[in-house]
């Protein structure tokens, strides 16, 4: 999902910077402009969203850690000699 995000940001900037290298050279089209505006504003805001956390760092780290106790409590299941069936 990050390289997503950072190919949305990219994309952005790139958009940002035809806006501006277009406003800056001369004569300006409001419909260009405008379109060149929203095409930024559309690129920058699924960047943003992707980029944001959804999860607080302490309910990340619980997580994990649960994660990472079941795994443990898995393994050590496996390690477990098993019956003449298996």
């Amino acid at each position: 999902m990050r390289i997503f995000s950072l190919f949305f940001a990219f994309i952005a900037l790139v958009v940002l910077m035809m806006f501006l290298i277009y406003v800056s050279r001369g004569p300006v089209d409001p419909v260009i402009a405008a379109g060149l505006l929203v095409s930024f504003l559309a690129c920058l805001a699924p960047a943003l969203l992707l980029l944001k956390p959804f999860e607080s760092p302490e309910d990340l780290r619980r997580r994990r850690e649960r994660a990472r106790e079941e795994r443990e409590k898995h393994r050590g299941s496996e390690d477990a000699p098993r019956g003449p069936g298996s």
